[in-house]
């Protein structure tokens, strides 16, 4: 794709939805556009380091330091013609904007709203104070809207909602952690990606044929190939780890051949008629072995179309018929947004977070675990 619309973010605080926009433009989730910019109304945002480490442009503009609404949005307005900026997404932004801030930008400024509009929304719910007031009511139902920002607080156009359970004990953190986790984080990236496509008039590209095929010696280049184009930092150890054509030929003869229908299944993924993936489920031993755990992986060139959800539909398929299996169970790190959009497609259910799980460059990560049962 030759041209990318330029997103502008504004932050307040922490930025995790920032991190989730990051993350799904590394991943592949958004395709037609790029952060060009980042801008905190807060000094000293964390949001403003996360933009630094992506390399992303981040700016200050101090609502406090301004003597008034028109002084604070002029001076974002300038940072973001600087930057070439064509739509605004407001993540955990705390100013709300005048009607001739929203004009400017009109149809082309996005907001994510921790509960379901219209409830819980308008002048003064934003932070834990929404979570709070849908505790006080006794909601069973809460989740989180994107929506287009117009000159009426939370009244945009909505553009994706997502439920989630309310479920007893919640406190207003734990509620806002698991409405962030399961729908502000996946539903941002997703509508983001969808307006900057609805300003490009693009179409979503058609999902190709997927076909899955045995891996055999003369695929050995072509395996090569690409294991040295793939994101390396989202394979776990599960998955080979060829670069060289040597490495390709040590992986088919040792783990592959050995094991097929054995103990595991493993297929290139082939679309438009060339190999773009691995997707393999190998069978556990001990209490697990009637477990299998899938794993796979994608030339980033084919990435947003949908061809390892076919595939990985495709392997369980065939997994639980020759593993004799009874579950299949999928893991991913975060940040990566991209394997667990995967397994939600593919008919995994979450099952559970395991905390401090994975440890880099002095940073634990999560390591989200899903779940399949055959039919």
């Amino acid at each position: 794709m030759e041209r990318k619309v330029k997103i502008g973010v504004l932050v307040s605080g922490g930025g995790t939805n920032l991190q989730a926009l990051i993350d799904a433009q590394k991943s592949g989730i958004i395709v037609s556009g790029e952060i060009a910019a980042v801008i905190s109304s807060k000094a000293g945002a964390y949001a403003l380091e996360r933009a630094k480490a992506a390399g992303i442009p981040a700016f200050t503009v101090s609502r406090k330091e301004c003597c008034d609404l028109r002084e604070f949005e002029e001076k974002i307005l300038k940072i973001l013609t600087d930057n070439e900026v064509e739509i605004i997404v407001l993540a955990g932004f705390l100013s709300i904007l005048s009607e001739n801030f929203t004009k400017r930008y009109s149809n082309r400024i996005i907001n994510v709203h921790p509960a379901l509009i219209p409830s819980f929304c308008g002048k003064g719910f934003y932070g834990l104070k929404v979570h709070e007031e849908a505790l006080k009511k006794g909601v069973k139902v809460s989740g989180a809207t994107v929506h287009l920002v117009n000159e009426i607080c939370d009244g945009g156009e909505i553009l994706a909602q997502k439920a989630v359970e309310v479920k007893e004990g919640d406190t207003p953190e734990i509620l806002q952690r698991r409405i962030m986790e399961q729908a502000e984080w996946k539903l941002l990236p997703e509508a983001t990606e969808k307006l900057c496509r609805r300003i490009l008039n693009l179409k979503k590209p058609d999902t190709p044929k997927v076909t899955l095929k045995k891996w055999e010696i003369s695929d050995k280049e072509e395996l090569a190939e690409l294991c040295g184009k793939a994101d390396r930092k989202y394979l776990s150890d599960r998955m080979p780890s060829p670069y060289t054509v040597d490495d390709a030929i040590y992986w088919l003869e040792n783990q592959v051949f050995p094991n097929e229908g054995k103990t595991g299944i493993y297929r290139a993924v082939v679309a438009d008629g060339k190999v773009v993936g691995n997707v393999s489920v190998e069978r556990q031993s001990g209490l697990r072995q009637n477990t299998g755990v899938i794993g796979y992986f994608l030339n980033p060139d084919y990435y947003g179309r949908g061809i390892m959800t076919e595939a990985a539909k495709m392997i369980c398929k065939e997994a639980f018929k020759e593993l004799k299996l009874i579950r299949i169970e999928g893991s991913a790190f975060e940040p990566n947004i991209g394997s667990r959009r995967v397994l939600e497609k593919a008919g995994f259910e979450l099952e559970g977070v395991l905390r401090d799980s994975y440890f880099k460059n002095g940073k634990y990560y999560n390591e989200y675990v899903y779940g399949l049962v055959e039919g």
